[in-house]
């Protein structure tokens, strides 16, 4: 979803479908285009179908689009829109953010991701308002193995420095963040059925200003989900659990990012929340829960609404782009 590293003041957000989430003010996202062309060059044909939300084995795991960092599957989607009420940090008020989010297929493997976002910013006793940086993503599924419920991707995503506006913190330097995304279920580990329905994704990412700035530095990022599927448990388990629950996928992620210089803290937040994943969309909210004061001293809010292509009905639209 929307990070791939998304960003917004306050608390780091993410990387790619809007990104990691860059806990801290921080203008750090995003990734290189040097590997643009190694990322389109397809390669074979994934034997991962495309879902809603996310990527779906032959065996019915789904990984769906995590909202604090990225997922390991690529898709033909756009988050419409990423509502963001960001955890406020020694007493400041909330920063609100709406962030938008467009993905393509360009091989069977790699993918484009294209995001923007809208900042409501409290600042000195009144509001300003401004267009975030824009971020572009590149991302190539480098792993992809349907039985055991594995798949791998690398990505690469560009923040472009002075796209956004200076009121609202859009920093004049760009960023490119380098990372590696991984997901993985538990039917083929475990024999235990109500242990089966588990999985985990995760993400390890580093982040490189163009150059070195007040609020722009190296950082280290790292972010990990634990989620559970109900309709892996009716579908992989025997279990029957009601109708209603099939769609809903329990989850909580958790991002951290630590600077590698400078002298700014690292920081750490919790993002426990609930998707349903229905029918040719996703819909999924989070609470934001810092873990420490360094990250914030109030919760915050994240909520999106993801819809696959497919439901345009444009011919083409929801296939790779060079098949």
């Amino acid at each position: 979803m929307l990070v791939n590293l998304r960003r917004f003041t306050g608390v780091a957000l993410l990387i790619g479908r809007t990104g990691l989430f860059c806990l801290a003010r921080i203008d750090c996202w995003s990734g290189v285009m040097g590997l643009a062309i190694c990322l389109c060059a397809g390669g074979p044909k994934t034997t991962w179908a495309q879902a809603p939300g996310g990527v779906t084995s032959d065996q019915g795991r789904e990984f769906p689009k995590t909202l604090t960092f990225d997922e390991p599957g690529i898709d033909d989607e756009m988050s419409v829109p990423t509502f963001i009420l960001a955890p406020d940090g020694g007493g400041e008020n909330h920063e609100a953010d709406l962030n938008f989010e467009l993905d393509k297929r360009l091989t069977a493997r790699a993918s484009v991701q294209i995001n923007v976002g809208y900042a409501r910013l409290p600042l000195a006793g009144t509001t300003v308002n401004g267009w975030q940086n824009v971020q572009v993503t590149l991302k190539y599924v480098v792993l992809s193995d349907p039985a055991d419920e594995r798949l791998g991707s690398i990505s690469l995503t560009r923040e472009f420095g002075a796209s956004g506006a200076a009121r609202i913190g859009a920093s004049a330097i760009g960023s490119t963040v380098v990372a590696g995304n991984i997901g993985q279920g538990f039917t083929p580990l475990v024999a235990a059925p109500l242990l089966r329905p588990f999985a985990v994704t995760g993400v390890l990412g580093y982040s490189l200003p163009d150059r070195p700035g007040p609020l722009t530095y190296e950082q280290a990022l790292a972010a990990m989900s634990v989620q559970y599927s109900f309709d892996v448990l009716a579908s992989q388990s025997g279990a029957a659990p009601p109708a209603m629950l099939r769609p809903f996928i329990p989850i909580a992620e958790f991002v951290y990012a630590r600077p590698t210089q400078g002298g700014a803290r690292a920081k750490a937040t919790l993002a426990p929340g609930l998707i349903y994943a229905g029918d040719g969309f996703q819909l999924a909210a989070e609470a934001l829960v810092p873990l420490h004061k360094a990250s914030g001293t109030h919760a915050g809010f994240i909520a999106q609404l993801n819809v696959s292509l497919s439901v345009l009905g444009v011919p083409g639209l929801s296939r790779p782009i060079w098949q």
